[in-house]
């Protein structure tokens, strides 16, 4: 488990995390959201001891990193795909950790097998692909079985393949127990990973919560369409709904109203129902409700 407690810190006049709070609990994969300049990779660095908190504290199983007695068998982390020697090769970095944190040489040809790089592991990691360079992070965090895994942008440089394959990964250790963190800018991707959400802005907490009930905060509408859009229309004015036409889609929007309530009342007025569903906001619009006066730089629309 993971237990962030006031945790602040500062650099210079600039503070890149306030006063943050919040817990990741092990068996599911906990989303670490928030825009570029949020805090997220400068918390997780305090999490494992990289950066030390002006105040606070960062805990992993009750304790803080640096006290852990055996910190590569209880967390595993990957924050920086590209700080690997590039003229060492992959089975090498391995061995070379694997021999620092006492972990059996027998196991660094498993993680290599794990993250698919088998093939490829005598060649120098400076050769590698980005995606590479994230499957064989992956690989040096999992070498000691660790029960907490806290990864920063894991999918970046992977293709929809290798998406897939690291979704299922982070899902696979959730089910075994484990404590599971990641950051990623991709809200579609993370929308289909996490199950827990925690959500950050300019260092703060904005949200703590699951994914279900973080995307029941927005608002609803009901998508309706029917071959008889006038007599839907003036019988909707008349039961004072608000009822928009989107004449290029050719449906109804119904904010405010259930799917039942709208199929109950098509019924009763005896109009045709094409198409009848309700719409949540995806996670993209809900983080940007409530994260968008948190972005630092905002560009122009595009215009033609």
């Amino acid at each position: 488990m993971i237990e962030v407690r006031n945790l602040t810190k500062r650099y210079g006049a600039a503070t890149a995390v306030d006063d943050l709070t919040f817990s990741v609990r092990p068996g599911v994969v906990t989303g670490f959201l928030g825009p570029n300049g949020a805090g997220k990779s400068t918390t997780m660095r305090m999490i494992v001891g990289l950066d030390r908190p002006t105040s606070g504290e960062a805990l992993v199983n009750g304790v803080p990193y640096d006290r852990l007695d055996d910190p590569m068998r209880t967390v595993g982390c990957l924050l920086d795909a590209s700080w690997t020697h590039a003229n060492r090769s992959a089975h090498a970095h391995l061995r070379m950790l694997a021999a620092a944190g006492g972990i059996p040489a027998t196991r660094v040809d498993e993680m290599l097998g794990l993250v698919g790089l088998s093939d490829v592991a005598g060649r120098k990691v400076g050769g590698y692909s980005l995606g590479m360079r994230q499957r064989l992070g992956l690989a040096a965090a999992m070498l000691g079985d660790p029960e907490v895994l806290l990864f920063d942008e894991p999918v970046n440089g992977l293709d929809p393949e290798g998406i897939v394959w690291i979704r299922q990964f982070m899902h696979a250790r959730a089910a075994e127990g484990r404590t599971v963190l990641v950051s990623s800018h991709l809200l579609s991707e993370m929308s289909q990973t996490a199950q827990d959400l925690v959500v950050i802005g300019r260092g703060r907490l904005r949200a703590e919560t699951s994914v279900d009930d973080f995307l029941s905060r927005g608002a609803a509408t009901v998508i309706f369409r029917t071959p008889h859009q006038r007599e839907f229309a003036v019988a909707a004015q008349e039961e004072g709904i608000e009822a928009t036409y989107d004449t290029a889609a050719g449906v109804f929007h119904l904010p405010g109203t259930t799917a039942t309530w709208v199929g109950d009342f098509a019924a009763s007025l005896g109009v045709t129902v094409h198409e009848l569903h309700e719409k949540r906001a995806s996670l993209e619009e809900a983080f940007m409700s409530l994260t968008g006066d948190d972005v630092e730089y905002h560009g122009q629309e595009a215009t033609r």
